[in-house]
């Protein structure tokens, strides 16, 4: 039995102060330089600064839609506010062509009751 531990025991334990040896995967032809934990690290810092950009274009792309929806909704209540205007006019239009249909048939009744 001591003989299968001796054969299959490690050469040496580990540190506890000692970083863990982390399998780097590497991309496509690219060849590891340096230790997997500064690879690890370097790939993840590269990833968070390209997600950063894509958030940061994407932030500036809705801002200018922003913009380009709030001058919309400024020329539409610009247009609404000119509407109730208009209907203001037509209104006023209205009652006056109703009282000169009225004073017409006032006229007209007298007019036949004669």
């Amino acid at each position: 039995m001591e003989d299968i531990f001796e054969a299959n025991a490690p050469t040496r334990f580990p540190s506890p102060k000692e970083q863990p040896d982390i399998p780097v995967l590497a991309e496509e032809g690219e060849k590891p330089q340096g230790p997997p934990m500064k690879i690890n690290a370097d790939r993840w810092k590269k990833e968070i600064i390209d997600k950063i950009q894509y958030l940061k274009e994407n932030l500036e792309l809705a801002q200018q839609d922003k913009e380009a929806l709030s001058l919309e909704v400024d020329k539409l209540q610009e247009e609404l506010r000119q509407s109730k205007g208009k209907i203001q006019e037509l209104e006023v239009q209205l009652a006056e062509a109703l009282d000169t249909f009225n004073a017409l048939l006032n006229e007209v009744s007298q007019a036949l009751g004669e």
